[in-house]
């Protein structure tokens, strides 16, 4: 229904209007290096000695990012317009299809421009390579521009991003059940979406998402749906809060003028251009912030309390991740723990 080779011209033009060329002067393989083994020692997460096998990290230009989330995009949404697409009329599906292919296209031009750096799990929906390491991108040329718009020593930056993605290395290497379970939920969430409703109504709310951040996609959804919807939400607030905590943590004694650039870079995310502000509200992406916040302040609130060894209790099992009522409550969530 989408035309990929479509959404791939729409995207890589907008992208390569403004994209600037990496500079090519920075070892990421290195930095990824130094920044492993102070994170393993403050989390107590250990991975294997040296680069594992399967883990490949990437400085990439914008096409070469917008390429490898197309396939993404297209492994989601595919099987849900094709549930729905069934005994839609020709002029229905083209409509549908030209409306999507638009807006999945600027989308990704857009948030191409935005990334600066990307650990991708692989497919979560693949169960049977759960175990294997992720994709690291990072966009070089991204971060030149990020840290000449904000103020910021370029190298602090780009270390900073390795710094944050190797996180979610360790979290997703370490726990690889993590990555598993992410894609049970995703699967439950996803696979009835389309059920019932037919082309013209998934076609209507799917578009109606891609321009209000998620409101009209929780309008398809059943009670269950909406269960699974919040145990994602919770998961994602903990993953991203988690590897906030650390990095700033690990990254004052790692990363030059950390502090510094801490302040610049949550200056740059509160304060953004009006147009800039409308399209992360329209894209639902200010909720990834909000998670940021509150994700982080769980993790403050139980490292606190209980240490690095009370906060990992959320990796050793999918019982103990946190609700969403947990995350806005550690204090619910530790004393379910100390019940276990």
């Amino acid at each position: 229904m989408i035309s990929w080779g479509a959404v791939r011209t729409i995207a890589v033009t907008l992208a390569s209007r403004t994209e600037q060329a990496s500079s090519g002067d920075f070892d990421y393989a290195r930095a990824v290096e130094r920044t492993l083994d102070p994170l393993s020692r403050f989390t107590g997460i250990e991975l294997p000695q040296g680069p594992p096998k399967g883990r490949q990290l990437r400085v990439a230009d914008r096409a070469e990012w917008i390429d490898f989330n197309i396939e993404g995009f297209g492994a989601l949404m595919e099987p849900v317009l094709k549930r729905a697409a069934a005994g839609a009329d020709n002029l229905t599906w083209a409509i549908g299809g030209a409306t999507l292919t638009a807006q999945v296209g600027l989308l990704l031009g857009f948030l191409s421009a935005r990334v600066l750096g990307q650990y991708d799990t692989g497919p979560l929906l693949a169960r049977e390579r759960a175990s294997e390491p992720g994709k690291v991108f990072f966009l070089d040329g991204n971060i030149v521009a990020a840290a000449g718009r904000i103020g910021v020593p370029v190298d602090g930056l780009r270390l900073w991003i390795v710094l944050h993605e190797m996180t979610h290395a360790l979290q997703f290497e370490g726990y690889p059940w993590l990555r598993a379970h992410l894609g049970e939920l995703l699967e439950r969430l996803i696979a009835p979406l389309a059920d019932r409703l037919g082309v013209r109504e998934t076609v209507r709310r799917l578009s109606e998402n891609l321009r209000t951040g998620g409101r009209s996609v929780e309008l398809m959804m059943s009670r269950s749906q909406r269960e699974t919807f919040d145990q994602m939400q919770a998961t994602m607030s903990v993953i991203e809060g988690y590897s906030d905590y650390v990095m700033h943590h690990v990254g004052e004694a790692l990363v030059p003028q950390y502090e510094h650039l801490r302040v610049r870079m949550a200056r740059s995310r509160a304060h953004r251009p009006p147009l800039e502000t409308a399209i992360f509200r329209i894209t639902g992406m200010d909720v990834k912030i909000e998670q940021y916040r509150l994700g982080e302040r769980f993790a403050d609130a139980v490292a606190t309390r209980q240490g690095m060894e009370g906060l990992n209790r959320v990796w050793e099992r999918p019982e103990n991740l946190p609700t969403l009522e947990e995350v806005r409550d550690p204090g619910i969530w530790m004393l379910r723990m100390e019940a276990s």
